[in-house]
């Protein structure tokens, strides 16, 4: 009895340890398989950057060439194409993962039940862990086939992208070399109309500068002309500060010889200052005033007048006649002066040598005087 159980322990210890060797390389299979999901995983985070760098080069390409978008865009919609054939395949690969995940902790379930029911289920738990191995390198089998299908298919799938690609940068730098040649023109031409432009520019900033000038001088000439409006309309708005005049004389005197000649037809008068009975002209308010007078000689005689301001001559106009001719002869002296007189300053013409004068009734001898400022 006792040889019967100890045969029967060693023939349970020798198949425990026939099932925990089994299960070491069951482990050790699954962690190659994990492994290699793990490469292939890698492989495909690869590819998609590839996938991406292609992408980033492709829109770069699209950008450089307007002709070759057409192109660009069916190849975009080749590579949308490949990313959902990749995200099928991803979720496949999803689906195989989660299947072996499933598969994986129901073995380790069942090993475990069959660990705590191995005195009753040792013969079971054989067959049933020979049928999972045989599944499961079935299913490795199989997914293997799957990894080589995916792998094959980016693989071609990537040199034909690579093909396009390449078409495409040879006609893109044909496109870059049209577009060079057309920019060194661009250029030429820019350069020829920059410098027929600056000498436009400088032509026309000579003639604005002349422009200029005369528009200043124009402006000043307006602002002179402005000031002197408003002088005349300062002047004709006071009235009261106007004064000139204008007296004459309208007979001939061939012998006369008095003091002070008086002018006793006044032609013009403003304001108030001339006294045409005395000839004397009295200044009304303060300023500088301008004094003529014209004087003409007695036949074959001479006479000297003098403009005298408060007793005191000024200036002096001579008709001079040297005699000896036998013709008649008239003589004109006149004269000018610009004075300052305060109110009540008092102007006249006085004789200063000589006999006689003439005039008619044109007035040929006047003494005028008016106002400046």
């Amino acid at each position: 009895m006792i040889n019967q159980e100890t045969v029967i322990r060693l023939a349970l210890v020798k198949n425990v340890h026939a099932l925990v060797n089994d299960v070491t390389l069951m482990k050790k299979s699954l962690a190659a398989s994990d492994a290699r999901v793990t490469g292939q995983q890698q492989t495909i985070d690869a590819l998609k950057i590839q996938v991406k760098s292609l992408q980033q080069e492709n829109n770069e390409l699209k950008n450089s060439s307007r002709i070759s978008e057409a192109r660009i865009m069916e190849l975009e919609t080749k590579l949308q194409t490949v990313n959902e054939n990749y995200g099928t395949l991803y979720d496949e690969l999803n689906v195989i993962q989660k299947d072996s995940d499933d598969k994986r902790r129901e073995m380790f379930n069942k090993t475990h039940s069959v660990l705590d029911d191995i005195k009753i289920e040792v013969r079971y738990l054989s067959v049933t862990l020979l049928d999972f191995k045989e599944h499961t390198e079935i299913e490795n089998e199989s997914r293997d086939k799957k990894y080589e299908e995916l792998e094959r298919y980016f693989n071609s799938s990537y040199e034909d992208l690579r093909v396009e690609l390449f078409q495409n940068k040879n006609d893109s730098t044909n496109r870059k070399m049209l577009i060079q040649n057309l920019e060194d023109s661009q250029t030429e031409m820019r350069r020829n109309f920059t410098e027929k432009l600056n000498r436009t520019v400088a032509k026309f900033e000579t003639q604005l500068k002349t422009w200029e000038y005369e528009q200043l001088k124009l402006s000043s000439a307006v602002a002179s002309l402005e000031v002197a409006n408003m002088n005349l309309s300062k002047q004709n708005c006071d009235k009261s500060n106007h004064h000139a005049f204008t007296a004459g004389i309208s007979s001939t005197d061939d012998g006369w010889t008095g003091d002070t000649l008086v002018f006793p037809t006044v032609i013009y008068s403003v304001g108030t200052g001339y006294n045409p009975i005395t000839g004397i002209f009295t200044a009304p308010t303060a300023g500088t005033y301008v004094f003529y007078v014209s004087v003409e000689s007695a036949h074959h005689q001479l006479i000297y007048v003098d403009i005298v301001m408060n007793g005191s001559s000024k200036v002096r106009a001579m008709a001079w006649y040297g005699g000896g001719s036998s013709i008649s002869v008239y003589q004109t002296g006149t004269n000018l002066v610009i004075l300052h007189l305060q109110t009540g300053d008092r102007v006249w013409v006085r004789r200063g040598g000589g006999a006689g004068y003439y005039s008619d009734s044109d007035h040929i001898t006047t003494f005028s005087g008016f106002k400046l400022y």
